[in-house]
């Protein structure tokens, strides 16, 4: 499809927005020097400026490539492209106040902002699937291609339905709720203690469980198989392929899910567990491996006849 025709695609524009919001935040990070938590107020808005923009653009590509027949799409992408505007725009407007947009009740507006964003986001999500399905459903997609994209998008699903883990109030925040002291209500943390430095820019915690690094790996594991399905595109499409696309996403959504039951238990994707840190790393070479045979070039053998 020509440019001229991504135009008339609300999901673009969204990207082109996101992209746009992305620079606007930069020179923030150098003027002002407030944090929350010890960290920038404006990293988090960059940080889903940027998540939500690559969303947007990989997300269009799909539904433009493979369900611009579909009669629902333009609707998918509008009901996308607000619920989006509206996490990002409560986000960077509690950055600019100086206050935390996730988990914060300290005040009713707080707490509007709050539902607010579960609410947009949880609409974002079905909406997500709603779409997911109909790449699932449409038999003219080659089979190596579209292996990837359902992947990539019911990981992605099962990385954004990650993030309810973080929403419920834990033991401690129940009991100060008790006492009719209204602060925070969930947490990205699980475990207790020292959470040590958090991971340069990600802000991660590198000792305890954070729900945000299953949660990422998730979203943006789409991406390898939006851009896997695209290389795909116009490649001879054998079973073998398939099935070497299959066996990379069974992979990658084993590896999220592990990673979800060890921040569960407390502790940090990022600390040298031998075993979760072994499962890891054959995991991923087991992917590299797939990677590589789908996108070498089959040998071909020739026989010479020497008379």
């Amino acid at each position: 499809m020509e440019f001229a025709n991504y135009r008339k695609q609300p999901l673009f524009w969204n990207g082109i927005a996101m992209a746009a919001l992305t620079v606007a935040i930069l020179p923030f990070l150098i003027l002002d020097t407030r944090t929350l938590l010890g960290v920038n107020v404006w990293i988090k808005p960059l940080k889903f400026s940027l998540s939500l923009g690559l969303y947007s653009f990989t997300t269009i590509w799909v539904m433009v490539r493979f369900l611009k027949d579909w009669k629902y799409q333009h609707r998918i992408q509008m009901v996308l492209t607000i619920t989006s505007l509206i996490e990002i725009i409560l986000i960077t407007l509690q950055a600019a106040r100086g206050e935390a947009s996730h988990f914060n009740i300290s005040t009713t507006w707080n707490q509007i902002v709050f539902s607010v964003m579960g609410t947009s986001i949880s609409v974002f999500w079905i909406f997500h699937l709603w779409m997911s399905y109909q790449i699932f459903r449409k038999n003219s997609i080659s089979r190596s291609v579209k292996e990837s994209l359902v992947w990539g998008l019911t990981i992605a699903g099962f990385g954004m339905i990650i993030g309810f883990f973080m929403t419920s109030p834990r033991p401690e925040q129940l009991e100060v709720m008790k006492q009719g002291i209204l602060q925070t209500s969930g947490s990205h943390q699980f475990g207790s203690g020292d959470p040590g430095q958090g991971l340069l820019f990600f802000g991660w915690s590198t000792k305890l469980g954070d729900m945000r690094v299953p949660h990422f790996f998730g979203m943006h594991v789409m991406q390898f198989f939006v851009f896997l399905g695209a290389y795909l595109l116009g490649k001879e499409d054998f079973l073998s392929k398939q099935m070497l696309v299959r066996f990379t996403g069974i992979l990658f959504l084993l590896m999220n899910i592990v990673m979800v039951i060890q921040t569960l238990n407390g502790e940090s994707v990022f600390n040298l567990n031998p075993f979760y840190t072994s499962f890891y790393g054959i995991s991923l070479f087991l992917i590299s491996f797939s990677f590589f045979k789908l996108v070498s070039k089959p040998k071909i053998f020739s026989t010479q006849v020497t008379i």
